[in-house]
Parts: C-alpha cells; structure tokens; sequence
C-alpha cells in the first residue's frame, strides 16, 4: 500500500466582485487573490452550491453565482483540485431578483 501526494497551489483569497445577486445565479463573480495557476481546475462553492471557476489570470478567477431558492447569505469558498478550499472572509448575499413592470416613456428620441 503506497502513499499518495496531492500537490495543491499555494494560493490566497482577497476579495470576491460582487459579493451580492439575485436568487436566479448567473451572476459573474470575479475572485481576487494570488497565486492562482492555469494548471488546477477551480471551482467556487456558495453555501454549498458549486460552480465552475474559469481561470483569467495569477490574480483573478471568475464563476458564476449558483441558483438559491431563498435569500439571504452563504459561505463562500474558492477550491482547487479534489478539495482544497479556502473561505473568503466576504460572504454572498442572494437577494431578490428584480422585476420591471413600467418604465416610461415607452419610446425615447
């Protein structure tokens, strides 16, 4: 029986942009920090919903928000690998969507 090494990034979280969307997900949530390299998958995790994470640069993630059926916050965490996860000190807020029912005028110049 052997041992396995799993290597991870020796990433940091800094600030997620924005940290607030409605409860529809969608939301493109930009991750700072430092660190990050093209050669790990990433994904984001709000509560315990996980969403993809695409990879922009050694300083930036994006993901999209998740889907929540209730408002309020979650937990938001950026993983690497299998499980490697850090939680950012910013947490989400699902809010309610927003709906337009009148906008005037109905026609402009």
């Amino acid at each position: 029986s052997g041992v396995q090494l799993q290597l991870f990034p020796d990433f940091k979280l800094t600030s997620i942009n924005p940290s607030s969307g409605p409860t529809t997900g969608r939301t493109v949530v930009h991750v700072f920090g430092t660190g990050f390299v093209d050669t790990f998958q990433y994904f984001c995790l709000f509560g315990l919903k996980r969403s993809k994470a695409e990879f922009k640069n050694s300083n930036e993630l994006i993901c999209e928000s998740t889907f929540e059926a209730e408002t309020g916050v979650r937990s938001f965490w950026i993983c690497a690998g299998k499980g490697f996860c850090l939680e950012s000190e910013t947490h989400y807020n699902f809010t309610e969507s927003l709906h337009v029912f009148h906008v005037t005028p109905k026609t402009g110049p």
